[in-house]
């Protein structure tokens, strides 16, 4: 049976080896554990921003049907007097007749400006979540050895 030999150079470069891996592996662990740390502070200031923007759409939706609901109150005002004015029944009938398609055609614009403004804030209130998840993504392929293989 023969021994093995062993010589101090093999050992030596076997724990270099050893020490560099496991110090390399203890940088990683601790970076990965700092992203990771921050994944709530993150998530708080996306639904912050969101809940920003959401609430500024939600104001000037507000704002606007308001106003719109003025502007047909006045424009009722108006149709009702031309009604009551008209000399005939057949001018108090197109009185009306332009009145309510004057205002289906503005409710229509109304709701149409209104979906638009709120598809538009949809959108923009997703992107922080957008942009944290594709962060988050990042970070956890980043963080994993499988991850990092894959590139």
């Amino acid at each position: 049976m023969a021994k093995a030999k062993f010589d101090t150079e093999s050992v030596e470069q076997v724990m270099k080896n050893g020490n560099e891996a496991m110090k390399h592996g203890v940088e990683s662990m601790t970076k990965a554990y700092e992203r990771f740390a921050g994944f709530g502070k993150d998530g708080v200031e996306a639904w912050m921003q969101s809940a920003t923007t959401m609430t500024k759409a939600f104001e000037r939706i507000n704002s606007d049907w308001f106003a719109f609901g003025k502007q047909q109150m006045e424009d009722g005002v108006a149709a009702f007097k031309a009604v009551a004015g008209a000399k005939s029944v057949h001018e108090a009938w197109e009185v009306q007749t332009d009145f309510a398609k004057s205002s289906l055609d503005a409710y229509i614009a109304q709701a149409t400006k209104a979906n638009d403004l709120f598809m538009d804030a949809a959108k923009k209130a997703s992107e922080p979540f957008s942009t944290r998840l594709n962060e988050v993504v990042r970070d956890v392929r980043d963080a994993t050895p499988f991850g990092r293989a894959a590139e």
